[in-house]
């Protein structure tokens, strides 16, 4: 999938493959009014396209994160589980120290209060492959721990039950 903007993001289902050309230039050219990757001033996608955590919106109550994984990277990142309902994301560190306080983590440690939702992606050859939208469960001292959105879950198992033609999800 292509994303030409913010709002995007929003739109994709879990497997869906985002290139990491596509997916840099979203988080870095987001922020410059003008640009073809524009939504506005509240869908802005804070920290560079570089670091493994991002945001989209004003803190501390943003819009989303989006965490860029990349498997075997961190000791203990991962998958805790066989159906992959449950990622280990570590937290970002300078020079080897963790601080709660800086904003990347900031913005996982505040999830469960502001209840915006994760976006997992994890490296997948050229692209970044969406996971789907996660929350937090636990944080330990050098990592969270993320679990699938219960009620996008059930949403998706209701719509596949009822099927598209039977009317609204719930």
């Amino acid at each position: 999938m292509e994303l030409k903007g913010t709002q995007d993001l929003f739109r994709l289902a879990p497997g869906d493959c985002v290139s990491k050309r596509n997916l840099f230039d979203l988080i870095q050219h987001s922020k410059v009014a003008g640009s073809s990757f524009w939504s506005g001033e509240d869908l802005k996608i804070g920290n560079t396209p570089q670091q493994g955590i991002n945001w989209v919106g004003a803190l501390p109550a943003c819009r989303a994160v989006i965490l860029k994984a990349r498997p075997g990277a961190y000791a203990d990142d991962g998958w805790s589980d066989n159906e992959n309902t449950a990622y280990h994301y570590s937290f970002k560190a300078r020079d080897g120290v963790i601080s709660h306080a800086e904003k990347a983590n900031a913005v996982l440690i505040h999830q469960p209060v502001y209840r915006y939702p994760i976006l997992l992606f994890t490296e997948a050859g050229s692209s970044w492959s969406y996971e789907g939208a996660f929350d937090v469960s636990a944080i330990d001292d050098r990592f969270v721990v993320l679990v699938r959105n219960r009620m996008i879950v059930e949403s998706t198992r209701a719509f596949r039950k009822r099927g598209p033609t039977t009317g609204r999800v719930a």
